[in-house]
């Protein structure tokens, strides 16, 4: 065997050990768990998306922000659409979470494009959600203490020259990290307002 081919060999050997090593110690941090969200997507594994995203938690921290953003952007006051929102919350979590088990069970992750009655901001978030006009540009943080993470990720909208800060909560569940919370929807309703001109 020729020395050139020796230390190319040697060479390789050593990246793939450094890629294993730093697979192994990556694949139980919090950002693995949206390989694990595809990944269950991807095989109509509705049972691990369910351990993988705290649904209902989410949901409810979803129509918390949306009231909130509509409430300050209404000078504090609520009004019919929102308040009909806020009472109506048990059953848009339950349509809503019918609709992801549907789509993950089926294999149709599909976000309409218009509804009625639905307002362009919240149409905004569920194709945001769906990942149509909105570009992922990197983590710009992450911080894990004990059984809790936080990873701000940063989005920019189709047609924005803003780059949004959307933050995700996790809590440490056995091997896994669990998605409980996202954070600063305000900032990516206000980019999707904007460039759509609402």
């Amino acid at each position: 065997m020729n020395k050139g081919l020796i230390i190319i060999s040697s060479i390789l050997i050593t990246i793939a050990a450094i890629g294993g090593f730093f697979y192994l110690s990556k694949k139980n941090d919090p950002e693995m768990t949206f390989i694990k969200i595809k990944s269950s997507i991807d095989n109509k594994d509705l049972a691990a998306f369910n351990q993988l995203v705290d649904v209902d938690q989410v949901l409810n921290s979803v129509i918390d922000q949306y009231i909130d953003y509509s409430t300050k952007a209404n000078n504090g006051e609520l009004d019919i659409s929102t308040g009909l929102i806020a009472f109506m919350r048990p059953s848009i979590i339950s349509i809503i979470k019918e609709q992801i088990e549907t789509s993950i069970s089926q294999g149709q992750i599909n976000i309409p494009k218009t509804v009625d009655g639905l307002s362009t901001e919240v149409l905004g978030l569920l194709t945001l959600a769906h990942g149509d006009g909105a570009n992922f540009k990197g983590i710009k943080d992450q911080k894990i203490e004990g059984t809790q993470a936080e990873l701000t990720l940063q989005v920019q909208l189709d047609g924005s020259d803003r780059v949004d800060d959307l933050i995700v909560k996790f809590r440490q569940k056995g091997d896994i990290w669990q998605i409980y919370d996202v954070k600063n929807l305000a900032a990516l309703v206000d980019s999707y307002v904007a460039v759509n001109g609402q």
